[in-house]
């Protein structure tokens, strides 16, 4: 009996990547071209916007940011003890939504509901998880926004130790 309730433990505790979000099979270990865990701090094209001891927010110096050709409203990269840990994108519009959706499909696999999407009337919200990376997308179709975030799975967890008030 005991082996069997291991084995079925197991078997949760494995497929959660499939129950929780579609899995990234070839992981980029990053996202937006910057490696997880690598010093954003002396970077020439970003400007930092918020910092306190341990955290660090930067943005882009040029205007209009894009990623993979889509325009976003703004981007924000997070630094966790000088490590590059999440990026964050806003963005608005339904085509937009669709394009973001079309590239994260195409270069990180097929999501829908039964592998991490989730739609509730004109809210989406879609997963895809890799051991290294975790990827979401959220939008609001009601007000045509949504957020694109991009973090490491080994450095995010240390932003709940820092300042539990600070809205990220």
């Amino acid at each position: 009996m005991r082996g069997f309730v291991l084995s079925v433990l197991a078997i949760l505790i494995f497929s959660g990547a499939a129950i929780g979000g579609t899995p990234i099979v070839k992981d980029p270990n990053g996202f937006f071209g910057l490696q997880w865990g690598n010093p954003l701090a002396n970077r020439n094209d970003l400007k930092e916007i918020d910092a306190s001891n341990t955290l660090h927010v930067y943005t882009f110096k040029q205007d209009n940011p894009v990623l993979e050709g889509i325009p976003m409203e703004s981007v924000k990269l997070y630094g966790l003890n000088d490590q590059y840990a999440r990026v964050l994108f806003r963005y608005k519009g339904t085509a937009t939504h669709k394009s973001l959706l079309r590239y994260l499909e195409g270069r990180f696999g097929k999501n829908g509901p039964t592998h991490g999407g989730m739609m509730r009337g004109l809210n989406q919200q879609f997963t895809w998880r890799g051991p290294d990376t975790e990827i979401t997308i959220t939008y609001h179709g009601f007000r045509e926004r949504g957020v694109l975030t991009a973090e490491s799975r080994v450095l995010a967890p240390g932003f709940l130790d820092v300042h539990g008030d600070h809205s990220f």
